[in-house]
């Protein structure tokens, strides 16, 4: 995450925000129903909470609690989450020592989240889906594009650098590391069970009013000139 966006990066920002508020009349129309969006991230065996969570109330006569210093755990597993308007659609965990790669993305990943569509949304097949990632090597690689292309599916890669509008980077991850934060896993099934519980308890609701937000964030964005227009951690 740059520091400060560069002109060129704030009119990119602009551009996306500007298209899909024109091809998806601002979310309204059955077409947003065809965006299945997914990223991956890591999970942690333990996630300190924050200092603002940490805060204690003390009155001035009591004595200062003892601050402990707050370290992840070095045990950690990356998940894939892939959900649509509708909800999700697969979460899928990288088997321990593994990396995101072009070849697992389209071999492991990509075919588990289309049969699910299949499955779930009870489609005949995958044309008019749109694919909504980020611009990671793998996402992008040549591999992936003729993937894609053969499955009919549409790429609709996020703006560079851009967080603040990517319902996995503003949404579920943020909503389900907050709520695993604090908790110590004895190992990774400990956490993954954990994590699968969490992901299994949000409702249709919940992500109907992600993709709300969504292109509420796009009006900002461009309202905003595209600078961020909340604070990024």
């Amino acid at each position: 995450m740059p520091h400060e966006l560069t002109s060129h990066q704030k009119q990119l920002r602009v551009q996306f925000c500007r298209n899909s508020l024109a091809r998806f009349a601002e979310g309204r129309p059955r077409r947003v129903l065809d965006i299945v969006t997914g990223d991956e991230s890591w999970f942690y065996l333990y996630d300190p909470t924050t200092k603002e969570q940490s805060k204690e109330w003390v009155s001035k006569t009591d004595a200062r609690p003892t601050k402990v210093r707050r370290n992840r755990s070095a045990g950690k597993r990356m998940v894939a989450i892939f959900f649509m308007k509708s909800g999700l659609i697969e979460s899928i965990p990288l088997e321990s020592g593994t990396s995101v790669t072009g070849e697992w993305y389209i071999n492991d990943c990509l075919p588990q989240v289309f049969d699910a569509i299949l499955r779930t949304q009870r489609r005949a097949d995958l044309c008019k889906l749109i694919l909504h990632d980020d611009n990671a090597r793998p996402h992008r690689a040549w591999i992936t594009t003729e993937f894609l292309v053969e499955h009919h599916v549409e790429s609709y890669p996020n703006p560079p650098y851009s967080p603040d509008l990517s319902p996995c980077d503003f949404f579920i991850f943020p909503k389900l590391k907050n709520q695993l934060r604090g908790i110590r896993f004895n190992d990774d099934d400990d956490m993954l069970e954990a994590l699968d519980e969490e992901i299994r308890g949000l409702t249709k609701e919940d992500f109907k009013n992600c993709f709300n937000d969504w292109f509420s964030r796009m009006n900002k964005c461009i309202d905003a000139h595209g600078e961020y227009f909340e604070k990024i951690n």
